[in-house]
C-alpha cells in the first residue's frame, strides 16, 4: 500500500517476526567451565559456536591463607584472553568452594578476602569489554552468597564495594538474593554499589516455590505470597541490569510457559544451557500451541529465544512532516543493558548508503512494551545526504526509489544488535520512498 508522504510516496515493508536465533550479544544460554586458579587452564578445544556467553567459574580456595601468587594472576589473565580471543563475553564468578564446603575452604579473615578482591580486579580493569557481569563477592558455597561466615549486612556492603571500586567501578555485579541487593544497595555512605549496576542471579529457579532459599517465608502460603511479593519487585528493579542463572526441576516440573512468565517478570538475560538436564529435556518435549511464529517450536527454544533483548518492528506508517511513526516491541524477557545507537539507513538504487543516528535510546525499549519512534526523513524533500560526501541527491534524484532500514549497534564495540523480524539481517527494512 502506498501513502503520501509530502508529496512522495511510502510503501511499507512487510513487519511480522521470526523464530530465528539472533545470537545477539550479552544475552542468550551458557555453559559454565570451572578452573582452579593455582593451576595452567585446561581451555577446552572448542566452546559452544551458538552461545554468545561463557560462565569462567575460578576456584581460588587453594589461597585460603595467603594472597593470590603471581602465577594465579597470570593464568586467570590467560582464562580472559581464552574467552576474549572466541568472542564469549564472561559471566564472572570467582569461589573458594566449588563442591558446597564454603565455610570450611574460606579464609579465617575479611581482610584476605578484600585483598583477593584487589588482586583479581587488577586483571579485571583490562578485560571490563569481555565481562557481562560478575557473579556474588566471592565468598559462600559454589560463591553462590549462602553457607558463609561472611554473610552480615556490613561485611556484605564492605565486599561489595570493595569489588566495585577495584574493578574500576565499570562492571556489572551481581548477587544471589533480593533480600541481599536491597541492603547492599541501601545508601551506606557512599560505599554502597549503585543500584543501577547491581543485578541478581538466581541458580535455584523453581527448585522449590522458594527458589530453594531465594525467597523467604515459612510455611507453603506464606512462601507463595512472598515469591509473588519478589518477583514483583524484581519487575520493577531488574529490566536495566542482566540477571540469569539455572533453572532446576523439583517434584512437579515447571512447563515452559509457567516458567517464561516468571522469567520475564525476573528480566532474566541468561541461563545456564546444561543444567538441569532433566528440566531442559522436559521442555524441549514441550510444543508451543499459540498461534504465531514459535508455533509448533519446543518450549526450549521458546524459552532461548526470549532470553534477554527481542526486537521487533511491528508497524510504520508516514507522519506529518515528512516523517514516520515506527513502532517497536520488546517481545525478550529483560532490557538493553548497553549503551548503543540506532540509525535510519537510506539505500538508492545505484547502492549508495546514508545513515543517521536517531534521538532515541534503545535502553529505554522495555521489555513487553512498545515504543514509537518518529524519524524524520533526512536531506531536502526528504532525500538522503551521501555518507561519503555529505551532499544532497538533486532534483533529478527525487523520482529515484530508495529503501529504509533501521540499524542497532552498540556503542561500545560497534556490533550489530539483529532485530527480530523476519527477512531481517544486520538491518530492518521499514520500506520504500519515492
Amino acid at each position: 500500500m502506498w501513502s503520501a508522504v509530502r508529496k512522495r510516496s511510502f510503501r511499507k515493508a512487510e513487519y511480522e517476526e521470526s523464530s530465528r536465533r539472533l545470537n545477539n550479544p550479552g544475552c542468550g544460554w551458557y555453559h559454565i567451565h570451572t578452573f582452579a586458579a593455582q593451576k595452567a587452564p585446561a581451555l577446552p578445544a572448542e566452546i559452544e559456536p551458538e552461545e554468545e556467553l561463557a560462565l569462567a567459574l575460578i576456584d581460588i580456595g587453594a589461597f585460603r591463607a595467603e594472597e593470590l601468587s603471581e602465577t594465579a594472576l597470570s593464568h586467570i589473565r590467560q582464562i580472559f584472553d581464552f574467552f576474549h580471543e572466541n568472542g564469549k563475553q564472561m559471566i564472572l564468578r570467582f569461589a573458594y568452594d566449588t563442591a558446597g564446603k564454603g565455610p570450611e575452604r574460606e579464609p579465617g579473615a575479611l581482610s584476605l578476602v578484600r585483598r583477593h578482591m584487589e588482586q583479581a580486579g587488577s586483571v579485571i580493569c583490562d578485560y571490563t569489554e569481555d565481562i557481562l557481569v560478575i557473579q556474588g563477592i566471592f565468598v559462600g558455597s559454589w560463591g553462590e552468597m549462602h553457607g558463609s561466615k561472611f554473610l552480615g549486612r556490613e561485611q556484605m556492603r564492605e565486599l561489595a564495594a570493595g569489588l566495585w571500586r577495584t574493578t574500576g567501578e565499570s562492571c556489572c555485579l551481581a548477587v544471589r538474593t533480593p533480600a541481599q541487593w536491597r541492603e547492599i544497595a541501601a545508601d551506606a555512605g557512599g560505599e554502597a554499589v549503585p543500584g543501577k549496576r547491581l543485578a541478581l542471579f538466581n541458580d535455584g529457579m523453581f527448585g522449590s516455590v522458594t527458589d530453594l532459599g531465594t525467597y523467604g517465608g515459612t510455611d507453603e502460603r506464606e512462601q507463595e505470597a512472598e515469591r509473588a511479593r519478589e518477583l514483583e519487585w524484581q519487575s520493577g528493579h531488574m529490566e536495566s541490569v542482566p540477571c540469569g542463572g539455572e533453572a532446576l526441576w523439583s517434584g512437579t516440573p515447571t512447563g515452559y510457559m509457567a516458567a517464561a512468565q516468571d522469567m520475564k517478570r525476573m528480566h532474566v538475560s541468561y541461563l545456564n544451557s546444561a543444567y538441569h538436564p532433566r528440566l531442559l529435556s522436559y521442555w524441549r518435549q514441550e510444543r508451543v500451541r499459540e498461534p504465531g511464529c514459535w508455533q509448533g517450536m519446543s518450549g526450549y527454544d521458546y524459552i532461548g529465544g526470549h532470553l534477554g533483548y527481542r526486537f521487533v518492528v511491528q508497524a510504520v506508517s508516514p507522519a506529518r512532516g515528512n516523517a514516520l511513526n515506527v513502532l517497536i516491541e520488546n517481545c525478550g524477557f529483560a532490557g538493553l543493558c548497553v549503551e548503543a545507537e540506532c540509525l535510519l539507513v537510506t539505500e538508492d538504487e545505484s547502492g549508495r548508503v546514508s545513515r543517521a543516528v536517531l534521538d532515541t535510546d534503545p535502553r529505554e525499549w522495555k521489555s513487553g512494551k512498545r515504543t514509537l519512534l518518529r524519524i524524520g526523513l533526512p536531506g531536502p524533500r526528504g532525500m538522503p545526504a551521501d555518507e561519503k560526501t555529505g551532499r544532497i541527491a538533486g532534483r533529478s534524484a527525487e523520482k529515484k526509489a530508495h529503501k529504509l532500514f533501521l540499524e542497532l549497534r552498540r556503542k561500545g564495540d560497534g556490533r550489530i544488535l539483529r532485530f527480530a523480524n523476519r527477512g531481517a539481517d544486520e538491518r530492518v527494512l521499514l520500506g520504500e520512498i519515492s
